[in-house]
């Protein structure tokens, strides 16, 4: 089941890549944001009736704290980079997420990955790195990229940040649940973001004749995003963190499949070798 969740995760997460990217067109980065959040925490809201509300304690409202500062940075930083750059440049360094997660998950949750899964994270971050080899075939290149490329530098902070927080979420999890922890996150986001927005320069102006489109592509991302955050907290029941954040990021060989096919971005041709990395590193995984 923790498996079946992982995937559904995965998969949920490209279908909000390709969300964020059209609502990109047509909003400012902090307006998806709060778009998104606001949709997310009326869906974690009905878990959370569905589900029962649990006690939680301090530990639960600091580590909430922290991770609604650094959700709210990701998430725009998020958008910005999927919005600037082609997802071809940007989702791979994604890939680095789950070398963050192994490294903090044995001092914060204890866990420590089998000889099979840590080669098949690793085999799985080699995979990632390698779809944007294609450009130059030097790793060089991928390294420095980040430092002239704006999606991709962003992207690459969004790694480290999302890193960092999912240890932290099993551990809110522990004082809370996941659906408790969900809505705090999503709700504050949108909280704080729309008080902000009210106290400065108006964002983008929304055209009347597509106003309709907009708020369905609005809905349909705050639906996607409330089914991937879920079904990943509800993954960590049954799997290490570090297994459930590689197999996320093996979404990204769609992603650029999806980006090449619908954006006219390139390298698709190039994804093909890392493809038999990634799904060995899964098969690995999964062992």
């Amino acid at each position: 089941m923790g498996l079946a969740l992982a995937i559904i995760c995965s998969l949920s997460f490209v279908a909000l890549d390709i969300l964020r990217k059209l609502l990109g067109r047509h909003l400012s980065a902090i307006q998806i944001v709060i778009g998104i959040n606001m949709g997310a925490a009326s869906v974690f809201m009905g878990v959370l009736i569905a589900t029962g509300i649990k006690q939680w304690d301090i530990t639960f409202i600091m580590v909430v704290a922290v991770e609604l500062v650094a959700h709210i940075a990701a998430s725009i930083l998020y958008v910005q980079a999927v919005t600037l750059s082609p997802l071809s440049l940007t989702i791979p360094y994604l890939g680095f997420t789950p070398v963050v997660v192994t490294l903090l998950a044995y001092p914060l949750l204890g866990e420590v990955p089998s000889l099979l899964g840590l080669g098949g994270i690793t085999l799985v971050v080699m995979g990632t790195i390698a779809l944007n080899l294609g450009k130059s075939n030097r790793l060089s290149e991928l390294l420095s990229l980040p430092f002239h490329e704006p999606g991709s530098w962003r992207m690459l902070v969004v790694a480290g940040i999302w890193g960092v927080m999912t240890p932290l979420d099993k551990i809110a999890i522990a004082h809370g649940s996941e659906a408790l922890l969900a809505f705090s996150l999503s709700a504050g986001s949108a909280l704080l973001l729309g008080t902000k927005c009210l106290c400065e320069i108006p964002q983008k102006t929304i055209s009347t004749k597509k106003s309709g489109y907009i708020i369905l592509l609005l809905m349909a991302a705050a639906l996607v995003a409330g089914i991937a955050v879920m079904s990943q907290f509800f993954a960590y029941r049954e799997l290490l963190v570090s297994y459930v954040e590689t197999i996320k990021r093996a979404g990204s060989l769609v992603s650029i499949t999806i980006g090449a096919l619908a954006f006219n971005e390139k390298g698709l041709t190039q994804s093909l070798p890392a493809t038999a990395l990634i799904i060995l590193g899964i098969i690995l995984i999964t062992l």
